[in-house]
């Protein structure tokens, strides 16, 4: 075996949206049912960089992640964070317009406020798209 070949990974074969579905379904019927395994999911999900698919820093996208996870798989993602990446990312998102987290030293606080604020937009926009399919089907 040459050197460049002991360093190869093995091929992995890429598993289909459906058997992510289903496995994702498994995890989260067990955890349901267990709460160490929930600790586990938690812990396993915060660490593995799964939720990074997402986005990281500034650029995570909050509502996509609460839509898609839930406020337990947001809350998991922000946790990671640090201090400065929190800051930055109420920044970006524009989520303190009167800028009263200035002072703030404090990551639950800018974890709470991001929460707030990204369920106030997923909302906003499932009402959006919830009153364009009630006038289209009049149309």
């Amino acid at each position: 075996m040459t050197p460049s070949a002991a360093k190869e990974s093995p091929a992995v074969s890429v598993p289909t949206r459906d058997e992510l579905i289903a496995l994702f379904t498994r995890i989260a019927d067990a955890a349901k049912k267990q709460e160490e395994f929930a600790e586990d999911v938690r812990t396993a999900l915060a660490t593995s960089g799964l939720l990074d698919v997402f986005g990281a820093g500034a650029t995570l996208d909050v509502v996509d992640l609460l839509d898609s996870g839930g406020e337990d798989a947001l809350r998991a993602r922000l946790q990671q964070m640090t201090l400065a990446e929190l800051k930055q990312l109420v920044s970006a998102r524009h989520f303190d317009e009167q800028n009263q987290s200035a002072r703030w030293r404090s990551q639950a606080k800018f974890i709470e406020l991001i929460v707030g604020k990204a369920k106030q937009q997923l909302e906003e926009e499932l009402a959006r798209q919830e009153a364009a399919t009630a006038a289209s089907w009049m149309l």
